[in-house]
C-alpha cells in the first residue's frame, strides 16, 4: 500500500497542475472592457491612464492585448 500512496500523490499533483494550466489559459483568453481595466489591480496608475486614453468603449481586449497597447504607446512616446 505504501507504493500506491505515492502513485496517488503523483496523480493528484499532475491533475492539479493540469487544472492550474487550464485556469491560466482561460484567464489569458478572457476579454475585458475598458471599465474593467480601469479597476484592475494588475496595472499601475500610469498604465490605467494609458488604457483609458487608447482603448475603445465598445470593444473588449485580453490582458495580453492591453499590455501590447501600453507597450506600443510607450514606444511611440519615446520616439
Amino acid at each position: 500500500m505504501k507504493g500506491l500512496g505515492g502513485a496517488m500523490a503523483m496523480f493528484t499533483k499532475k491533475e492539479t497542475e493540469r487544472k492550474n494550466l487550464e485556469t491560466v489559459q482561460q484567464s489569458i483568453d478572457t476579454k475585458y472592457n475598458k471599465a474593467q481595466f480601469a479597476e484592475a489591480r494588475q496595472f499601475d496608475r500610469l498604465e490605467k491612464d494609458i488604457l483609458a486614453a487608447i482603448l475603445l468603449e465598445e470593444k473588449t481586449y485580453t490582458v495580453q492585448e492591453a499590455q501590447q497597447h501600453i507597450q506600443q504607446f510607450m514606444n511611440e512616446e519615446a520616439q
